[in-house]
């Protein structure tokens, strides 16, 4: 994210206020960059007053313990973010992402709402075994093979990849 204010965390005595509403900031976003940035400044600052160093927050004027930075992160983070810092290995909590669209060709992980966000969108059973779906985001369709739960791209005699086009019921290559 900000290589500035990673340096920040790493070396100063003093948590800028600048340092501080990123981090808040960041909550906000739901991105899976912006909260991997967070854990990892997150987890720097509290290494660092794990071995002894004094830091103190600029904008609260608090000098952190390893215990009250504790209290700060659990306080103004979610929980996933929380596990991820405090927590044991086999104890961290999982999140769910979702893909969306950005743009032309440039896709997003956000963090979902909940872990039963629908990824693909039912079209057709070809058979017991075998359905087409769509992936939502991409809209992309793709051969399910109900028995071993996989997913693979429906690709047309052409090569081509393919997408459902829902108002005429058709399948078009792109």
């Amino acid at each position: 994210m900000n290589q500035q204010l990673y340096d920040e965390a790493v070396r100063s005595e003093l948590l800028s206020k600048q340092l501080i509403s990123t981090l808040l900031e960041s909550m906000d976003y739901n991105s899976i960059s912006f909260i991997n940035w967070s854990i990892e400044v997150l987890s720097v600052i509290k290494t660092r007053l794990e071995r002894g160093d004094k830091i103190i927050d600029e904008v609260s004027k608090e000098k952190y313990t390893a215990a009250s930075f504790k209290k700060f992160v659990k306080k103004n983070f979610s929980s996933y973010v929380f596990s991820q810092v405090y927590d044991e290995g086999n104890k961290k909590e999982k999140i769910y992402f979702s893909l969306e669209r950005h743009g032309s060709g440039e896709y997003g992980l956000l963090m979902a709402e909940s872990s039963h966000n629908k990824t693909y969108r039912w079209i057709s059973s070809l058979s017991e075994r075998f359905s087409l779906v769509e992936m939502i985001a991409t809209s992309i369709v793709y051969l399910k093979d109900n028995k071993t739960d996989t997913y693979s791209p429906f690709i047309s005699e052409n090569g081509k990849y393919c997408r459902y086009d829902k108002t005429n019921g058709v399948i078009k290559e792109i």
